[in-house]
């Protein structure tokens, strides 16, 4: 089991290898996403880049194809989006960047 620590809602989360960031937040009834995007989002599937997320420790993999264009402009390399996201290493993550 993966440790997943999300530093601004000060909780930590179980989670097996290769289980998705966002799913693993949702199950666990912790929003990645802020304000009315809550709401408004594309459900997962990298469109809308509301789920940014920030890696403050520990190994993830590449960004894919899809985060390489939506966070293209992003100067911060640990910004990622947390659909595309999959587990693989304990993380601190940071939400609402």
């Amino acid at each position: 089991m993966l440790e997943i620590k999300f530093e601004k809602q000060n909780r930590t989360l179980k989670a097996e290898p290769g289980e998705n960031l966002r799913e693993l937040a949702i199950k666990n009834k912790l929003s990645v996403y802020p304000h009315v995007l809550k709401i408004f989002n594309c459900r997962g599937r990298g469109l809308c880049s509301s789920c940014t997320v920030e890696i403050l420790s520990g190994k993830v993999a590449p960004r894919n194809d899809i985060e390489q264009e939506k966070l293209a402009k992003k100067k911060n390399p640990n910004l990622r989006l947390a659909c595309q996201l999959t587990v693989e290493d304990n993380l601190v993550v940071r939400t609402h960047v």
